[in-house]
């Protein structure tokens, strides 16, 4: 499932806050009745004018300083480094014209350490994603979307207790996807998908290749809430990884194969109180099965948290992801009855921006994360912190 990206949530957010603003009336500290319909009639004079341009371009530049104190994911002897950072992300939309819209937007993102040490220099992310929509009808919308991307940074790659695999990794890959978008009655709506992904490792036996099928069904009151359930099944084929037998020895002349099942529970919603605040938590459950000895059958649980406030200049956000992971074949440890492998991941992010005039906003940002497992060396603890300014065209 694609994630779109804060590139085109931000401006559809805050245009629609910005509306249900001018719309509720003026509250405590808003504007004058006055400055409310100044502000309603340009805002839709801007939105009457964008159906006549063909092309909408726009992008966001940020350039920032920051501090990461475990680059390296390590257990017993974190490296810390200052850094510097970039990022671009860029967006060309074609409104729906004659039932036909399409998106395309390119996300970078490089960091590289002042005085790095030997086992990385920095890490980069690139992609590309291309969007093209019908809608034939009012009801019915269908897709094509094409997403590229490359990733090289540091990756825990660790899937057995035999050793742990953490080490600066170049992947790159694509997903082509087709999704059709029913509009039902009621307020509720229905967008089955069917997806391809590839993905390639440098210096890594994890190539494979992923088709996976599956439906999202929302139930959606008004602007201000919205529930939906999905359910997702795919089947991934490794290019190069053999199989194990469930005490965890190598199968010579085998191929891994996992199908993966994942269902997920979402609620969006937001309100007006002292600024505009919009929230979105989810909790799933994906079961991950080898198909053959079920060394690597593992079932995990997540949840979500993403909360975001605005009032005039000021952005807060606030997003908090927790997985907790259990095997079902493999152990940690010796005896008779030695206890499941398992790992709880933990992350969170806490982003303040304040906008400036001309289009600057100056932005500060602080990165969590940490891993647990029952296998001390699997466990670590990393924070990025960082300060910027980004510009917006």
């Amino acid at each position: 499932m694609l994630r779109i990206p804060a590139v085109i949530l931000g401006p559809l957010a805050l245009a629609l806050l910005t509306l249900m603003r001018a719309q509720a009336g003026p509250a405590a500290g808003q504007p004058t009745p006055a400055n409310s319909a100044a502000e309603s009639a340009e805002l839709q004079a801007a939105l009457d004018a964008l159906p006549r341009s063909l092309w909408v371009p726009s992008a966001d530049v940020r350039t920032s300083v920051g501090w990461r104190d475990n680059l390296l994911l390590s257990a017993f002897a974190p490296i810390a480094r200052p850094f510097g950072r970039a990022e671009i992300d860029a967006m060309l939309l074609r409104p729906m014209r004659h039932a036909w819209e399409f998106v395309a937007f390119v996300n970078a993102d490089v960091l590289r350490y002042f005085s790095p040490p030997d086992e990385s220099g920095g890490e980069q992310q690139w992609s590309f994603h291309a969007e093209t929509r019908w809608q034939p009808l009012p009801p019915v919308r269908l897709a094509l979307k094409a997403t590229g991307y490359l990733r090289d940074m540091v990756i825990d790659l660790s899937e057995t207790e035999a050793a742990r695999v953490v080490a600066p990794t170049r992947v790159r890959g694509g997903v082509v996807a087709a999704v059709t978008r029913l509009t039902l009655p009621a307020g509720f709506s229905f967008e089955p998908m069917a997806q391809l992904r590839r993905t390639d490792y440098r210096d890594y036996p994890g190539d494979y290749d992923e088709p996976r099928l599956g439906a999202r069904i929302e139930w959606s009151r008004s602007d201000k809430l919205a529930v939906s359930a999905a359910w997702f099944e795919a089947h991934r084929r490794y290019r190069e990884r053999a199989g194990y037998t469930a005490s965890g020895r190598e199968l010579p002349g085998t191929r891994l194969r996992f199908r993966v099942c994942d269902a997920e529970l979402k609620l969006r919603t937001g309100w007006h109180a002292a600024g505009a605040w919009e929230l979105a938590a989810s909790a799933g459950r994906m079961e991950n099965r080898d198909e053959a000895s079920g060394y690597f059958n593992y079932d995990q649980k997540r949840a979500r948290l993403e909360l975001g406030w605005h009032r005039a200049a000021w952005r807060v956000d606030f997003d908090a992801e927790t997985k907790h992971l259990v095997f079902l074949v493999q152990t940690v440890g010796a005896g008779l009855t030695p206890p499941a492998r398992r790992a709880d991941d933990h992350d969170a992010t806490l982003r303040l921006q304040r906008e400036l005039t001309g289009g600057w906003a100056v932005f500060l940002e602080h990165h969590w994360e940490r891993s647990r497992s029952n296998l001390v060396e699997f466990s670590y603890r990393a924070n990025t912190v960082l300060a910027g300014v980004q510009r917006s065209y």
